[in-house]
């Protein structure tokens, strides 16, 4: 690694589908263990009380370890990646009785394991871009009679490496 890349160990983002497409807000720090691997955590938060609420995390928080490959070209925690996360989040459900306009919701915890791939790219400067998603089973704490068995976690993240 060069001496300016082992100095840009943090790097914090967010995720602009997110904030776009959702009223949401999901930043992202990561600490670089090395050039080929690093730790860091994904945290959602979804504002959303009317589109999709039941499909759609009301919160999420999701722990990962990174292996970047390819570093035999000095990427330096940067470049294509593989990843195991851990998330814990909550949702909603929302049960519509037939003939009446009154809807029961309950909120759920879940916990899921999984697994992901993306690419990221860091400009000498530091900024950086990270598209990234990736699938997760459900370990089944819920009691929910809808039983959601998998999780997505994707996005486009736009930040600094510094």
């Amino acid at each position: 690694m060069t001496e300016l890349s082992k100095k840009k160990r943090h790097s914090l983002s967010l995720d602009v589908i997110a904030g776009l497409v959702f009223p949401a807000f999901n930043p992202r720090y990561e600490y670089v263990l090395n050039k080929y691997s690093g730790i860091g955590a994904d945290l959602n938060i979804n504002f959303d009380d009317e589109n999709g609420s039941q499909i759609l995390e009301k919160f999420s928080f999701s722990p990962y370890y990174r292996q970047y490959f390819f570093s035999k070209e000095d990427y330096g925690a940067k470049g294509f990646y593989g990843e195991g996360f851990l998330k814990f989040y909550t949702y909603e459900n929302d049960t519509y009785f037939f003939g009446d306009p009154i809807t029961n919701t309950e909120a759920y915890f879940e916990t899921a394991l999984g697994v992901g791939i993306g690419w990221k790219w860091v400009s000498n400067s530091g900024f950086l871009i990270d598209i990234n998603g990736g699938l997760g089973r459900n370990l089944g704490f819920a009691d929910d009679p809808n039983d959601r068995n998998f999780t997505g976690k994707f996005g486009v993240n736009f930040g600094w490496q510094f």
